[in-house]
């Protein structure tokens, strides 16, 4: 069998010697190559100089095998592209069809250029070129298929993701990087067809073996009528211009949108190995000068190299609470402010570091000062809108569902921090709530000395009287003062009772978690809360705590571990659980109706506890569980994480829309974990006039009405009716 090439892709022989004197025209190919190669590690190095030339240390370099990992799964196996179908299906199109075609590529090049000339060792014959043939055909078809869904989904399909506030995001840049993919594919496969056809046997007609290059073969039918000089001609021409598209695309890597083929990847190697959630507290609180960001420097380089991975697809705006209800934040727009904003002033910082300024001369002049520069900026307020930065719920849905690994809440916080702590300039609402907190260590402001008070009348020591128990039962503020937060406490510690579990409180010696203070910008107030809790609790010696609060059990688990506190943390849905399983908690009361669950943020997307709660519904006799449309890691936040649920919100509130999400299941519960989404989910339903049709209750109150030690009240089955 006579071999005639085979790449639809790249720069291959493509029956070459078949039409002309290839290597003839090896010293233009090579230097057209080493242009292209010389603009793209020109383009390469001149954003290296911009990635160093702002931001803090810090170290994303440490425990290799895990941030290796993550490379292969997310920068490799596209893991976190895929749980969106359509563009996963997209984008692995793209992505994994020009893996493959590269490889062919070099395969065709090495052969042609290397092997064969120098050692006279052809590879690409017989049943592997056959098979070769034939996957270079289906992955450049399967590019070509992405490109089209890609061009389908940005012009006309226009998702909201794609845009802001219905303003499209697209750009020219956009287009011309879907027609570079796409004239790669397509002049290829021309090629291959005018190859297929100027080879054509006059007696034969075409071999029957070229039937492996389907796409080609396809195609040459379709042309059998073409002079066969011409096809030699326009074989050339093809070629050449294939070429030259391939060898462009590569020049416009760095200088494009394509860039994100070099940053994501990078970003996913260097994203962080903490805890889903966690918050950098400041360290050495008390030696600061000055707290937070407030100057594009201010934050680390992974910060700032976050924006330049960014790929504007939108997924973290397509299920942001605060976007989906109109308020000021999308979390796409912030990366991209602040992206935009390092573009500018990188190329001055840069300048700057690498041109010191000599003993006894002028300091350059600042930015607002040189010709042609842009006056200086606020980060927050003229970059970065104030409102966004606080209209954040700290929800989490940006990170969990980013493809690029993107770390959106640390830069809120960081910028909150700078706003309470530097310049005293928040909600005049979250003013009384920390010096509630300041003053009596709860929102609410009551007395700290009536913590204890639910627990009256059940029988619970505090550990001052008893020190010896397995549990630390952390109850919270809302648990302690909020009417409807002290009806979840009684439930779980009856449960705990009955089930005999040996447990305690602290009672009047109990603090605030601090995790509003945190994620509201008031690191100071949040560590002295929580120094406060670590220091009554190691000095009785705990180790194992549950919390009813998912904040508090998320602020515990992964925040206390900084200052000392180093405790197994356990939310009570994850208790429950447990018992049920052990046989510990009866049941004697069927509940009829139609329940569904409510995935809180700070213990769904935080702590990764999707399954615990619905298998306590699933446990209980008569009870039907439907899912919302939105459930475990897309669930919509309630509204109250991130300080929110200290805060006015303007506008259409985040826990209308959940409730209104809840009420189109037609359940009549809505069962819970949080105290907060307790009480968003019962404001929504009193907002929304449900209060005859649907009820919010905490699992713990479900599971003590089915052990039968709650008088059963049956809700509402909007199904059944």
């Amino acid at each position: 069998m006579e071999h005639h090439g085979i790449s639809p892709i790249g720069i291959g022989n493509e029956g070459r010697q078949v039409f002309w004197n290839a290597h003839s025209f090896e010293p233009f190919l090579f230097l057209f190559t080493a242009i292209a190669m010389a603009i793209f590690a020109y383009g390469v190095y001149k954003r290296w100089k911009l990635w160093k030339a702002m931001g803090k240390d810090e170290i994303r370099v440490d425990e290799l095998p895990a941030r290796i990992k993550s490379l292969i799964m997310n920068g490799f196996f596209q893991v976190k592209t895929w749980k969106d179908i359509y563009p996963g299906i997209m984008h692995g199109c793209i992505f994994f069809g020009f893996f493959v075609l590269i490889f062919g590529a070099a395969f065709d090049a090495g052969e042609f250029h290397i092997t064969e000339p120098l050692f006279s060792w052809a590879f690409l014959r017989g049943s592997f070129y056959l098979g070769f043939s034939f996957l270079m055909d289906l992955f450049g078809l399967v590019v070509l298929i992405g490109v089209l869904m890609a061009a389908y989904r940005r012009y006309i399909q226009k998702p909201d993701r794609l845009t802001y506030k219905g303003t499209p995001d697209t750009t020219p840049e956009d287009g011309i990087v879907l027609l570079l993919i796409g004239g790669i594919i397509v002049t290829g496969f021309i090629i291959e067809a005018l190859r297929i056809h100027a080879t054509l046997d006059p007696v034969t007609g075409y071999a029957t073996w070229e039937g492996w290059s389907f796409v080609g073969w396809t195609l040459a039918n379709l042309i059998s009528g073409m002079d066969i000089e011409a096809a030699k001609t326009w074989h050339s021409i093809s070629w050449w211009t294939h070429t030259f598209i391939a060898l462009g695309f590569i020049a416009y890597i760095p200088y494009s949108r394509l860039m994100h083929i070099i940053t994501t990847p990078a970003n996913h190697f260097f994203a962080t190995l903490k805890p889903a959630g966690y918050v950098e507290p400041i360290r050495d609180i008390e030696n600061q000068e000055s707290f937070g960001v407030s100057k594009l420097e201010e934050f680390t380089w992974k910060q700032i190299f976050d924006s330049d991975a960014c790929t504007k697809c939108g997924r973290c705006q397509d299920g942001c609470p605060a976007y989906l209800t109109g308020k000021h934040l999308s979390p796409k727009k912030l990366i991209q402010d602040i992206k935009t904003f390092w573009l500018e002033q990188a190329p001055l910082a840069a300048t700057k570091a690498v041109v010191p300024v000599a003993e006894g001369a002028e300091a350059p002049a600042p930015a607002e000062a040189v010709e042609g520069e842009a006056p200086e900026k606020a980060l927050i307020g003229d970059v970065v809108d104030l409102n966004s930065v606080w209209d954040c719920t700290n929800c989490m849905y940006c990170m969990e569902n980013c493809s690029s690994s993107i770390e959106h809440i640390q830069k809120i916080i960081d910028m909150r921090r700078y706003k309470v702590l530097t310049e005293a300039d928040f909600a005049p609402e979250l003013q009384l709530t920390y010096r509630n907190m300041e003053n009596n260590s709860n929102p609410w402001g009551i007395g700290a000395h009536m913590r204890g008070d639910w627990a009256k009348e059940l029988g619970i020591k505090t550990l001052a009287e008893d020190p010896n128990v397995e549990y630390l039962f952390y109850v919270g503020c809302s648990g302690s003062f909020d009417d409807r937060g002290k009806k979840i406490s009684v439930a779980f510690a009856k449960i705990l009772q009955a089930a005999g579990v040996s447990f305690g409180i602290l009672g009047g010696e109990e603090s605030c978690c601090g995790d509003s203070a945190m994620r509201g910008g008031n690191d100071y107030l949040f560590q002295s809360q929580a120094q406060a809790n670590i220091e009554i609790m190691n000095g009785y010696g705990v180790k194992k705590i549950i919390a009813i609060c998912p904040h508090g059990y998320n602020c515990i688990k992964k925040d206390y571990p900084n200052f000392g506190g180093n405790y197994e943390v356990y939310h009570h849905t994850e208790i429950i659980a447990d018992l049920i399983a052990k046989g510990k908690i009866k049941f004697t009361q069927k509940l009829n109706g139609t329940y569904t669950y409510h995935d809180s943020c700070f213990l769904g997307r935080y702590n990764q506890v999707y399954e615990q709660p619905r298998s306590i519904l699933n446990a209980i006799s008569g009870v039907n569980v439907v899912e919302m449309e939105r459930n475990f890691s897309k669930s919509f936040c309630c509204g109250a994480g991130g300080a929110r649920m200290w805060m006015e919100e303007h506008g259409d509130r985040i826990n209308n829309a959940r409730t209104d999400q809840a009420a189109a299941t037609n359940a009549g519960t809505v069962a819970v974990g949080c105290p907060f989404c307790l009480t968003m989910f019962s404001d929504g339903i009193k907002d929304r006039q449900l209060t005859e049709k649907m009820v919010a209750l905490d699992i713990a109150e479900i599971v003590l009405k089915a052990m039968g030690m709650e008088e059963v009240k049956e809700p509402v089955d909007v199904c059944a009716t």
